[in-house]
């Protein structure tokens, strides 16, 4: 039997964080640094975007990203219904979209965050083979009958559902100038879906606020397992420990 993943929450101190999974992932893609800030006393809630973590692609290609961005506000609810005041929120690649876009509608309830490689300036990608790459994995595991049938099947599905996301990065990308919180990017040298160098148009962007962007030259897209992962999450607990939480890093106050 297959073990599928599952959304993530682990409370510990007053101070929260919401990690956004990528657009064919799950919470997986982000579990290490959940871990990571968890031993650093951060309460860490890691959703699982509607129709992820199953056996069968198309489960994903049924659903919107109107819908996702509809379950990162959501997230956002989640923590602050738990108690928790105090939230940054991070996102890698298509969860940094939702990440960028909830920074500029909900400054109010969060105090910073940012994203890991996450095409938020219009630039060239890689996504629509990627996620048939992930989808003929899958289905090969699952179950081996006319994959390529099926992939082929997927693939203006993919396309049309890329368009809707693409549709996400743009709002994000158009209201840049509403962050008012501290900002965190981090962008892989040798991103393998993305355009690197669109950071720093996003970063152009940001002219009005503070913002971080790190630059890890030996990674990839996923940088959150990359060869430079340990020096990656020190940097985004190293933001985190910077912003201006007004509670001390104790238990919640309920």
């Amino acid at each position: 039997m297959i073990q599928t993943p599952d959304s993530l929450f682990l409370p510990h101190g007053s101070r929260a964080v919401l990690l956004l999974h990528a657009y064919s992932g799950s919470p997986n893609d982000v579990r290490m640094l959940a871990r990571f800030l968890e031993k650093l006393n951060y309460t860490v809630y890691v959703p699982m975007y509607t129709g992820h973590g199953t056996t069968d692609p198309l489960d994903i290609l049924q659903e919107t990203a109107e819908g996702w961005w509809q379950d990162s506000q959501h997230a956002v609810e989640f923590l602050r219904a738990q108690g928790y005041q105090e939230i940054a929120v991070f996102g890698l690649s298509m969860g940094g979209i939702f990440a960028t876009r909830l920074l500029s509608a909900m400054s109010d309830e969060l105090i910073g965050g940012g994203f890991f490689c996450s095409p938020i300036a219009p630039v060239k990608t890689n996504v629509t083979e990627n996620f048939l790459l992930y989808a003929r994995q899958v289905l090969e595991r699952t179950n081996g009958e006319m994959v390529e049938a099926k992939i082929e099947s997927y693939r203006s599905l993919v396309e049309q559902q890329l368009a809707t996301i693409e549709e996400q990065a743009r709002h994000a990308f158009e209201n840049l100038a509403k962050i008012d919180r501290p900002f965190f990017m981090a962008q892989a040298g040798q991103d393998e879906m993305i355009e690197a160098k669109g950071v720093f148009q996003t970063a152009e962007g940001l002219q009005q606020t503070t913002f971080t962007l790190n630059w890890y030259p030996k990674s990839g897209h996923v940088i959150t397992v990359g060869p430079e992962r340990r020096q990656f999450e020190q940097d985004v607990a190293d933001f985190l420990a910077g912003l201006g939480w007004r509670e001390n890093n104790g238990e919640k106050n309920n």
